[in-house]
């Protein structure tokens, strides 16, 4: 029933940051709002503030209230919890009153969104986009880029979480389990999870040890792209006549495109394969990083990009490398989209959704993907058999909504979880106050750690790194 107040919380929101998670909430908070709902957004912030702050922005369709936080390196795993952001979401809360909140993202804000409103009194559906709920690293990808496959705890994660030199283990330890306990209780607390794909709910809800109900709810994909054009036709690809081989996306290490430069070096005569590279590298370095590792081999870097400017792109095939588990995968959709044969990393969500267009090769194994492509290259009748086969299922706006819809109708129509007393909300705001002493003297003695090891050059980088953030994924 239309007219309901839904609260939207997410780590970060457009225009300032793009991502798709976040263009996800933008595209919700729009469609709710059309149908008579009262909406409203809390959002993190990559814009960090010397003193703690909110902003209420009512400038769009949709008000949003974002948090900028004012202590360093806000993004690392171990500084999550934030009892000062818990303070403005649960002022949010009080003033805003929603009869639901539907949490999409921790990062930015901190750990206890779940258990917060629902000490109000108030039913959470919670969706799962990603893995940062059972890894310190968000994606479980490792150091040496090798994949993470059990749960997190101190024995696993001491020697992989991101640390400063001046942190032991036993910081590290404690670290990672109150980082485990709150994430893992969040999940368990919510009336409702989400999840792209049941693969990834699986997948998750495993490492985090919890037997909960997760819905399976694809993102909105109505990615409408023209077909490529396949120079190479019916050919077979030769030196003179190359198969052309498409890649985008953002050009971080974690999405792979390293694995497929590599895997054209290792062909018999990598002047076979022409690849054509959308997407910018999160920073000049990185930029320079991978022209260096193409060589003087045939690769097109194309720069920045919309899907639309792939609609008809000259490509024979389209290769996802991504060394992640990937939760859904637009850049999937916009591959299929295109109508030509799909290699495509066996692992997570590209897994789950594979069809006959879609063909899998190990994580990371160049060879691997070598072999692939120069079987494409060699067979006009393979390009054209998986070109011709079904496209992994999509789920359109409209359909999503009313998916959607019907969990919050039946979160709606249960009994609603019982508020805190008056006695609990003064121990609760008692215990916070505790916490927020204890976190203000752990950032004073932060700032004296980093200022004694040179922490402006530190911060610098911080501020590179978080500008590059800002780019759309």
């Amino acid at each position: 029933m239309p007219g309901r107040r839904v609260g939207l919380v997410v780590h970060g929101y457009p225009p300032e940051l793009v991502g798709g998670t976040e263009r996800l909430v933008a595209e919700l908070g729009e469609a709710l709002a059309a149908r008579g709902e009262t909406v409203e957004v809390f959002s993190g912030s990559i814009a960090w503030r010397p003193q703690f702050a909110t902003a209420r922005d009512e400038q769009g369709p949709v008000p949003v209230t974002r948090v900028h936080r004012h202590d360093l390196f806000f993004e690392r795993w171990d500084k999550l919890e934030n009892p000062l952001v818990e303070a403005a979401y649960l002022e949010w809360l009080d003033r805003f009153r929603p009869q639901l909140v539907h949490v999409h993202h921790w990062a930015r804000l901190t750990t206890t969104l779940v258990r917060a409103a629902r000490a109000r009194g108030l039913p959470v559906v919670l969706s799962l986009h990603d893995l940062l709920a059972s890894c310190p690293r968000y994606h479980r990808v490792k150091a040496d880029l090798s994949f993470c496959e059990v749960p997190p705890s101190p024995e696993a994660c001491r020697n992989c979480a991101p640390r400063w030199r001046f942190q032991g283990d036993e910081e590290i330890d404690a670290s990672v389990r109150a980082f485990a306990a709150d994430l893992r209780a969040e999940v368990a607390a919510a009336d409702a999870r989400l999840a792209p794909t049941a693969g990834h709910a699986g997948r998750l809800l495993s490492w985090l040890g919890l037997s909960v109900p997760c819905v399976a709810l694809p993102p909105a994909s109505e990615r409408a792209l023209s077909p490529a054009t396949r120079p190479l036709g019916a050919r077979r690809a030769t030196p003179a006549d190359p198969l052309h081989v498409g890649a985008f996306g953002h050009l971080h290490p974690l999405k792979g495109v390293e694995v497929l430069l590599d895997a054209q070096a290792a062909l018999p005569d990598p002047r076979t394969v022409e690849l054509h590279v959308w997407g910018a590298a999160p920073e000049p370095a990185a930029d320079a990083a991978l022209r260096a590792r193409a060589a003087e081999r045939r690769v097109v870097f194309h720069g920045p990009y919309a899907p639309a400017d792939l609609s008809g792109a000259p490509l024979d095939a389209v290769v996802v490398p991504t060394l992640c588990a990937e939760s859904y995968s637009f850049a999937l959709d916009e591959a299929c989209a295109l109508r030509v044969p799909v290699l495509a990393t066996d692992l997570g969500a590209l897994r789950d959704r594979a069809t006959d267009r879609v063909h899998l090769f190990p994580r990371g194994d160049a060879g691997a993907l070598a072999a692939e492509l120069q079987r494409l290259a060699d067979d006009p009748v393979l390009r054209d058999t998986a070109a011709a086969a079904p496209a992994p299922s999509r789920l359109g706006a409209a359909g999503h909504l009313r998916a959607l819809m019907a969990v919050y109708d039946e979160v709606l129509a249960r009994p609603a979880p019982p508020a805190s007393d008056a006695g609990q909300r003064a121990a609760a705001d008692d215990a916070r106050a505790r916490r927020q002493h204890a976190f203000l003297l752990r950032e004073a003695g932060l700032r004296e750690l980093l200022r004694s090891e040179g922490w402006e050059d530190v911060v610098a980088r911080l501020s590179a790194e978080n500008q590059a953030l800002k780019r759309p994924g």
